[in-house]
């Protein structure tokens, strides 16, 4: 349930903290507008090693994105030095661009724009034809630090005449400037206002070693936006090396640029910051409608694990195993008591239906007597002192029965078993 109304509470979503939406906390915000975000699911998830996804599956991951809301995908198609395109980047190009999914396709290549110095042996109008005839409509040149002045002016020569060239093919171009937060200031600076007067429709920035603090992130993005000549869409795109991808990407936008994001943070390396982790802060903590159906985020997260091969880590926030898991002896009462689905939910913020996830309670060696009485009043039925220590001895043996992990009963598992143990101790007791 998206927030742009900035409440700190609201029945059966969520509840934070009032201090999220305090005018001192909101006062120095500079959102993107119109607010946007740029998906990369489908590049990480081609990049990152080992997965197995199909064709098939990278079609059925495109279609789910849609469905989200997802308005702005990009993807890479690079030669490498060679003479032709990476194989398996070409066929994921292919297909995606020939379909319509709901979201505009940005397509980067690496033979698009030299260094000014160094060319590879396929052209830039061979490139773009290419990817004309497989359906892209919108390029993405990327501009690489050039080694010297002269071969900057090389470079923003050439530039010129790919913007001549997209304009001949009818195709839009956004601009790819890598490394930024490491890179010659003034250069960028310079190079971004070229690629501006000369007609590109969004920067794509890439801190792509992570080499930006969220403090820092937000410094930066403020500053580049304020040396530009025109304000234009920008977008960031943030690394999880250090841990920060999350909060990098929201310190940018913030400060007005717009998140580049992989459902799950797939990706090489360390990962990437989170669709999930981005759209549930900016709704929930932020009051940002970010224009993605919330209730499609763990499923979406759960199909590009199944497509990939790749399971997510169970401790992963929101859409891992262990989010809306309780077995601490507080929690496990509370959701006996006022059932799975109350409101506030157990030890969270979010309700979980609202990203499409479920709460649920398994039983683990950490028990109580509480637990078990409540385990019982569950079923309807009111334990004597001898039938709790019946039913917890019973479930705790079976836990501590168990050698590999999960070393816990799910709550299916311990609702039958504390049935079969009543059931037994009153056997017993009628005889």
């Amino acid at each position: 349930m998206p927030n742009p109304d900035e409440a700190h509470r609201r029945e059966g979503s969520h509840w934070v903290s009032p201090v999220n939406f305090d005018p001192e906390v909101q006062g120095g915000f500079r959102w993107p507008d119109p607010f946007a975000l740029i998906d990369s699911t489908l590049r990480k998830t081609l990049f990152t090693a080992g997965a197995t996804t199909t064709i098939d599956g990278f079609l059925r991951i495109a279609e789910a994105l849609g469905d989200a809301g997802v308005k702005e995908e990009s993807l890479n198609i690079n030669w490498g030095g060679g003479s032709a395109p990476i194989p398996r980047e070409l066929e994921l190009c292919r297909a995606i661009a020939g379909r319509d999914f709901g979201f505009r396709l940005n397509v980067y290549a690496d033979t698009l724009l030299s260094d000014g110095v160094n060319r590879q042996p396929v052209t830039a109008r061979e490139t773009a034809r290419l990817l004309a005839d497989l359906g892209v409509r919108v390029l993405a040149p990327g501009i690489v630090q050039a080694p010297s002045a002269e071969a900057q002016k090389h470079q923003l020569e050439e530039l010129a005449d790919f913007f001549e060239l997209a304009r001949e093919l009818g195709m839009d171009v956004t601009i790819t400037l890598a490394h930024v937060g490491r890179r010659d200031w003034d250069s960028l600076v310079e190079v971004s206002n070229v690629a501006i007067a000369l007609g590109a429709r969004r920067i794509d920035l890439m801190d792509s070693t992570s080499s930006l603090a969220p403090e820092a992130m937000k410094v930066f993005i403020t500053r580049y936006r304020a040396a530009l000549v025109r304000d234009v869409p920008v977008t960031m795109h943030v690394h999880d090396d250090f841990g920060l991808a999350t909060a990098g990407a929201i310190a940018a936008a913030t400060a007005g640029a717009s998140p580049d994001v992989s459902v799950a943070g797939v990706s090489y390396r360390a990962g990437f910051a989170p669709l999930e982790e981005v759209v549930a802060s900016l709704e929930f903590l932020y009051g940002v409608d970010t224009g993605i159906r919330l209730d499609r985020l763990k499923p979406l997260a759960d199909l590009v694990a199944a497509e990939m091969g790749l399971p997510i880590p169970p401790l992963k926030p929101l859409v891992g195993e262990y989010a809306f898991l309780r077995h601490m002896p507080g929690d496990v009462l509370s959701c006996l008591r006022q059932g799975t689905d109350a409101f506030p939910p157990v030890s969270a913020c979010v309700e979980p239906s609202v990203i499409g996830s479920r709460m649920n309670w398994v039983w683990d060696s950490l028990s109580t007597d509480a637990m078990a009485q409540e385990l019982g009043r569950s079923l309807g039925e009111t334990l004597t002192g001898e039938e709790v220590r019946a039913v917890r001895a019973a479930l705790d043996s079976a836990v501590e029965r168990i050698a590999t992990y999960p070393r816990w009963l799910t709550s299916a598992e311990a609702t039958r078993l504390c049935r079969e143990t009543l059931s037994g101790v009153r056997w017993a007791n009628e005889r």
